[in-house]
């Protein structure tokens, strides 16, 4: 099944794909919610832009989205206080409760029917309160309104919450599709069903066309460029899981536990009802090999709500940095006008304004802060570390020889409907074997760096557990950094 929001707004009609070789000033790569709300902001700034999306606008994490429009990221101010001081941590803290108000007068100006709906943020704590209060107590001292209460509209009893008032919730699909028109009509590019498969220089590759720009964005979730950069060395892949449902009484704040990966809950609409999205886990892409998420799932809603119907389930990937915080900024040190928004740690939808911003400005020449707790460059690559990665697809391919190693199996013996890896004729292929009993084999390396692929039975994917590259039943691509597909053996 697809998203809520996939649900509700159906398939668009898709843009153009990218033919032949062009010129641009700005070139983005990918269509989410960071690479359309960039669009607009240059298109504000009368720079010229294109973006160039692999699907569809918001086809990616956008469209897997929760959908919550927050500066209330869970127990995270009193960690930013802590590592990065005062003066870092309120930068975070004003920018993304800055993103908030922006959503709301861009929905209002631009007219844009996305149900947005204000609304308070919780984190709820039931391991007492000790946390929930040191959290209050950063967020205070770096501006934020934050009020601890005992009383929740959950559905079981929790030692108590920490709320941020007048937040907001809206369907990320509606949003990302509609300004993306608007960004359309104010002069901006928009190609669809173009991945990027590299960039030489200021060069934009794709199959079919180049892009020649004076800038590069790489908005695309995850860096497709290893080197320079070497955003692989710093980032891992985490896949969250979540169902809507119908029937259970109308929630009208935002959840989230403390503990990660725990219990979410917030409130939707559909099909002009009531709804509730109810979402958990927290697993490093590539390990979710025995299953059973949206079976969990819904037997915990059964057992809150009774009476629920299941409308929609799927998953989500997010980029996490070592220190919670998002890359946005300069690529790297040799890369000056290439620029990347990357890693924001679940908390996509206002990091993704706060990357808008500042990557516009810079882009500009306008004045942003020069040591900002966002800079890529915060992270100090050591020489070894060169070294490693010079030699990561043979390292890497390596140690997966060792540590993916299975039991052998035979065709023949894979239930259908299943995949796994499985050794034939000497060889390990990555094979799924569909209801009709057909065998699809693939190669079982990942194209990236060579880690061996694991099986993700709840949404029927191949995974990468080492940066997270996905791939459907066939070998397209379904997440990057991966820029080929699987090799098909039959």
């Amino acid at each position: 099944m697809a998203s809520i929001w996939r649900e509700k707004n159906g398939e668009e009609t898709r843009r153009p794909q990218l033919t032949g070789d062009m010129e641009t000033e700005t070139a983005i790569i990918g269509g989410g919610l960071t690479g359309v709300l960039l669009a607009y902001r240059l298109r504000e700034r009368g720079i010229a832009c294109c973006v160039l999306e692999a699907d569809a606008v918001g086809s990616g994490t956008t469209g897997g989205s929760t959908g919550k429009v927050t500066a209330q990221h869970g127990l995270l101010y009193a960690k930013l206080f802590s590592e990065f001081g005062r003066t870092k941590a309120k930068e975070y803290a004003q920018s993304n409760a800055a993103a908030v108000e922006e959503y709301a007068y861009l929905v209002e100006k631009e007219g844009i029917a996305c149900d947005f709906t204000r609304c308070s943020a919780y984190v709820y704590s039931r391991d007492g309160m000790a946390a929930l209060r040191d959290e209050a107590e950063a967020a205070r001292r770096l501006g934020l309104n934050a009020v601890l209460s005992e009383v929740t509209k959950l559905p079981f009893p929790v030692d108590g919450a920490l709320c941020f008032p007048d937040q907001a919730r809206f369907d990320p699909l509606a949003f990302a599709r509609g300004l993306a028109k608007r960004a359309e009509k104010m002069g901006a590019t928009i190609f669809e069903q173009t991945r990027v498969t590299g960039v030489e220089d200021m060069r934009v590759l794709t199959a079919e066309g180049t892009m020649q720009a004076k800038h590069v964005v790489f908005a695309c979730h995850y860096p497709i460029i290893n080197i320079p950069g070497y955003y692989f060395l710093r980032m891992s892949q985490q896949r969250s899981f979540a169902i809507a449902l119908r029937g259970a009484p109308p929630l009208s704040g935002a959840y989230i536990d403390a503990q990660q990966g725990a219990l979410s809950f917030r409130g939707a609409r559909f099909q002009d009802a009531d709804a509730l999205i109810l979402a958990a886990y927290d697993v490093r892409s590539g390990k979710n090999t025995a299953g059973g998420k949206y079976r969990e799932l819904l037997c915990v809603a059964r057992k809150f709500y009774p009476e629920c119907e299941l409308i929609a389930q799927w998953s989500a990937q997010d980029c996490r940095t070592a220190d919670e915080v998002p890359y946005i900024g300069q690529y790297s040190a040799e890369t000056p006008n290439w620029y990347v928004a990357t890693g924001f740690n679940k908390w996509g939808i206002t990091n993704a304004m706060v990357a808008a911003a500042r990557i516009a400005a810079m882009i500009a020449g306008e004045a942003v802060e020069e040591d900002s707790i966002y800079d890529p460059q915060r992270f100090k690559l050591l020489p070894s570390m060169k070294n490693l990665a010079g030699d990561a697809g043979n390292t890497i391919a390596g140690l997966a020889k060792e540590a993916f190693s299975l039991p052998e199996e035979t065709l023949s013996a894979l239930p259908r409907g299943e995949g796994s890896i499985v050794e034939h004729e000497g060889e390990k292929y990555a094979v799924y074997r569909d209801e009709s009993g057909e065998a699809h084999i693939l190669s079982s390396r990942c194209p990236h760096l060579g880690c061996r692929l694991e099986w993700n039975p709840d949404d029927r994917t191949w995974e990468c557990p080492c940066h997270g590259s996905r791939f459907s039943i066939n070998g397209e691509i379904l997440s990057e950094p991966t820029v080929r597909e699987l090799e098909r053996k039959a």
